[in-house]
């Protein structure tokens, strides 16, 4: 398949680092293009279906992401063409965000139990890192879309959009918050927004530290003992 060729080329992680920021920065000029915009989430969810498939060593513990990421991926089908019907699509969100949440943590899970049983730091090893924190910010951003959908006026927007627009306005306000950056411009009102919003924000920083902590001491701790056999043969 081309997807696995290129990951043997460039490291599956690499490869999965690109498509998703190729997505984070695509998807807000392509807003306004339905297609452009299903073609986008249709290539990163395929690319990470089987990225994180080729990480399980049996094909029975990989059927969990293939189910997952199949139905996601019919699910955005049915929306690019009830889109098109000028259908409601609300019902549908009730069932794309939730899948998409478990569709993200399963892959966040899998990519960083695959990480920790490493037994070198490569570039490739960084760039999983790098992907497991942007999955981090982007299941937030469903998150926020769900709870928006589902209590309406949960956030305060500088600007008021409609509910796709919103989508793309609180993926940007996840990855404010992940970052502890904080702008202000989108506040959370409600006590479940209020709620996701703090603990994205421990979040983000506690994996930041623990990610560091683990990896020292995994990584760090093979070095010295390599080192130590060196000086004793």
């Amino acid at each position: 398949m081309i997807v696995k060729a290129i990951a043997k080329k460039t490291g599956q992680y690499s490869l999965l680092l690109a498509c998703i920021l190729t997505a984070l920065v695509l998807l807000p000029l392509l807003e306004g293009f339905l297609l452009g915009h299903m073609i986008l989430n249709g290539w990163c969810l395929l690319s990470m279906t089987v990225l994180v498939k080729s990480l399980h060593k049996d094909k029975k513990s990989s059927r969990p992401i293939l189910i997952i990421g199949s139905t996601l991926l019919m699910l955005i089908a049915a929306q690019f063409i009830g889109q098109i019907l000028n259908r409601e699509l609300d019902a549908l969100y009730r069932i794309i965000l939730p899948t998409g949440m478990l569709f993200f943590l399963y892959c966040i899970w899998i990519i960083l139990s695959s990480m920790f049983k490493q037994k070198q730091i490569t570039a490739d090893l960084l760039s999983g890192a790098i992907v497991s924190y942007l999955l981090l910010g982007i299941t937030w951003g469903v998150l926020y879309a769900f709870i928006e959908l589902l209590a309406p006026a949960s956030f305060l927007f500088s600007v008021e959009s409609d509910l796709q627009a919103k989508g793309s306005a609180l993926f940007y306000y996840s990855f404010v918050t992940l970052t502890t950056l904080g702008y202000g411009d989108i506040l959370p009102i409600s006590r479940i927004a209020r709620s996701a919003a703090y603990l994205e924000a421990v979040a983000g920083v506690m994996y930041t530290a623990i990610l560091i902590a683990v990896l020292v001491g995994n990584f760090g701790g093979h070095k010295h003992i390599d080192s130590s056999d060196d000086l004793n043969q």
